[in-house]
């Protein structure tokens, strides 16, 4: 069967200190593995991840518990004409004109987190980002940005955002939950209960009085003679909160670690603006926020010589096959330069990496989150030229399905 190569169970604290470790040999030994801690096939090489995405038995039944429970029955979860149908109503928001509408507010945003404009729990707000300043970014930035972006498209108050972002930890926790941890698994089912009980109000009242914010055109949308239901108003808008705000949120984490862990890439791409987009693209390759995208198989397949049973819980790990040396130059080395690398595809789902999946299952808010880390970075770039890692730090990333810096302490 899977041959019996040595490495770390991969959620033992030696396979998560570092799943990168763990990838790198089982793609050269074993790039189809069965990981007792998972209870899941693990597929590593890109070929075989990207053949994973195209081939119809990889369903994503998986995602009836890992998602379900929290987002309700998603886009991830649908297939064929129903797929198609519920796209068209959601994903216009996003590209085109519907993305152009969004950039202001985004741009927003980020001058009001910089400034400080966030409210900390409910005793104010906290004091303006200024040069010279020591803080840890992600608290203080990456985590705010796409929580309050999602919140200004949906026209919801801002003293709530304190509220939301509780409700995006507790469910990107339990869609993290690979331990089956009860206690992540309970919290995560009563935030989507708690944020179902704040939307269902809302939504009532904005089919009834319309806006333009993406509550009242989510309700108002129609394609085919087709609208959606409140609770699937609720569901893509969970969805989206949790999907495109933990893209953008990790990701700004692990740029910042790979331009100030070697600060001349800071102030390479700080001095050479067409560097912006090469550095995130180059940054979800290497490290994407998601790290793998589970599937359950409809009948038994072969993946690299290996049989596969029908039933079997697969996992395509993206951030191994993103780092195939099969595919990329030095693919573990983090390089905005390279020649290998399409840079301009990154956030469009075509298989270059897999940070936003692939195929019809690709991430529908991938132009957002492409919109919200330009901006945003540039923003940075521009407010503080000379900032460094604080003194005697060094990032330490943490996390298997999700991996992002834990902290990113800077001077500013």
């Amino acid at each position: 069967m899977v041959t019996t190569v040595s490495v770390p169970p991969l959620l033992s604290p030696e396979g998560s200190a570092d799943p990168y470790a763990v990838y790198r040999v089982l793609r050269e030994e074993a790039p189809v593995y069965f990981d007792e801690s998972t209870q899941s096939y693990l597929i590593t090489r890109h070929a075989d991840v990207l053949a994973g995405y195209r081939h119809p038995a990889f369903t994503s039944r998986n995602y009836e518990w890992q998602l379900e429970p929290v987002f309700g029955r998603s886009l991830l979860q649908l297939h064929g004409r129903e797929h198609a149908r519920k796209r068209a109503l959601v994903s216009p928001n996003f590209r085109g004109e519907g993305l152009e509408s969004w950039i202001p507010l985004v741009k927003r945003n980020v001058r009001a987190i910089l400034d400080g404009g966030v409210q900390e729990e409910v005793d104010g707000l906290l004091e303006p980002l200024e040069p010279g300043m020591e803080v840890d970014m992600l608290p203080r930035f990456a985590h705010h940005l796409p929580v309050s972006v999602m919140m200004a498209m949906l026209e919801l108050p801002r003293e709530d955002e304190a509220m939301f972002l509780g409700w995006y930890n507790r469910m990107i926790a339990f869609l993290a939950n690979l331990e089956n941890d009860p206690d992540v698994h309970s919290s995560g089912i009563q935030a989507r209960v708690e944020l179902r009980e704040y939307l269902a109000p809302i939504i009532q009242e904005r089919r009834a009085n319309p806006g333009t914010d993406l509550i009242s055109t989510l309700a108002a949308a129609e394609f085919e003679g087709e609208r959606l239901s409140d609770e699937e108003v609720a569901t893509h808008t969970t969805q989206l909160l949790n999907a495109g705000s933990e893209t953008t949120d990790k990701t700004f984490g692990s740029v910042l670690r790979h331009l100030l862990s070697d600060r001349s890439r800071w102030e390479a791409v700080r001095d050479d603006r067409s560097l912006v987009l090469p550095v995130l693209a180059e940054t979800l390759r290497v490290t994407p926020p998601s790290q793998m995208n589970g599937r359950v198989l409809s009948e038994d397949v072969e993946v690299a010589g290996v049989p596969i049973p029908a039933g079997s819980l697969v996992h395509l790990v993206m951030a191994s096959a993103n780092r195939d040396e099969r595919r990329f130059a030095d693919a573990e080395t983090f390089d905005p330069w390279r020649t290998d690398f399409s840079f301009g595809k990154a956030f469009m789902g075509s298989g270059e990496h897999f940070a936003f999946g692939f195929g019809i299952h690709g991430c529908a808010g991938a132009q957002l989150a492409k919109a919200e880390l330009e901006i945003g970075l540039n923003a940075m770039l521009d407010r503080f030229p000379d900032m460094r890692l604080a003194d005697g730090f060094e990032p330490t990333e943490e996390g298997v399905k999700f991996r992002a810096p834990r902290e990113m302490r800077v001077v500013l």
